[in-house]
C-alpha cells in the first residue's frame, strides 16, 4: 500500500509522494480532523462509536491498528460507498489510536487518505457519552446539545452529535444535516 502526503483543512488533498496522481480531495465531516505537530491528520474522538462521513463517494474504507486490518468495506462495482457509516468495531477507548484509511473514487488502489483516530481523554469521553445518553429521542434536546457544542466552539462534538446514528429525525435537525453536508469542507 502506498501512503500519500496530505494537505489538510477539513478536506484531505491526496498528493502522491512518489508518482503522479490526479489531484483528489476527500472531505471528511466526521470525525473532525486537525493537523498535529507531526503533520498527521488526526481526529480526536469524543464519542466511543463515531460516525464516519465523507462528502465524496469512496471506493474503500479501512480501519487498522498498528498495520493490522481490523475492518474493511469496499464498494461494489458501480456502487460507491456514500453517506454516513456507523462505527463497525467495539467502542473506542480513551487514548486508543486507530488508523482510518479512505480511498476516494478515481484513484489508484493503493492511494489512501490516512487519518489517525485518537480516543479523547477518559473525562471528555465519559462526559460526551453521558450527554449522548441523556438526550434520548427528544429532537429538542438534541438540537440544544448540538447548538451548545457549536456555540461553545466544540465543532468536533457538535458534528459527532449531528451525525450520530442515535440521533432522532426531525425536520430541523435533518435540514441542518443536509446544509452541513452540502457545504462540505468549503471547497468546490
Amino acid at each position: 500500500m502506498r501512503r500519500t502526503c496530505l494537505a489538510i483543512g477539513l478536506a484531505l488533498a491526496l498528493v502522491s509522494c512518489a508518482a503522479p496522481l490526479r489531484a483528489t480531495t476527500v472531505c471528511v465531516l466526521t470525525p473532525r480532523l486537525a493537523l498535529n505537530a507531526k503533520g498527521e491528520a488526526v481526529a480526536a474522538v469524543a464519542l466511543a462509536a463515531p460516525t464516519i462521513l465523507s462528502t465524496e463517494p469512496l471506493e474503500e474504507v479501512r480501519i487498522e491498528r498498528e498495520g493490522e486490518l481490523l475492518w474493511q468495506r469496499r464498494a461494489l462495482a458501480g456502487e460507491p460507498i456514500e453517506g454516513p457509516i456507523p462505527w463497525p468495531l467495539a467502542p473506542m477507548r480513551p487514548g486508543q489510536r486507530l488508523v482510518l484509511l479512505l480511498r476516494p473514487q478515481g484513484v489508484q488502489a493503493d492511494d489512501y487518505a490516512v487519518i489517525v483516530l485518537e480516543g479523547d481523554p477518559a473525562s471528555r469521553m465519559e462526559r460526551a457519552q453521558k450527554e449522548l445518553d441523556s438526550l434520548g429521542g427528544d429532537p429538542i434536546a438534541w438540537w440544544a446539545a448540538i447548538q451548545q457544542a457549536f456555540d461553545g466552539d466544540d465543532i468536533s462534538l457538535g458534528l459527532a452529535l449531528l451525525y450520530a446514528f442515535d440521533g432522532p429525525g426531525s425536520a430541523r435537525i435533518d435540514n441542518l444535516r443536509r446544509a452541513v453536508f452540502q457545504a462540505g469542507c468549503g471547497g468546490d
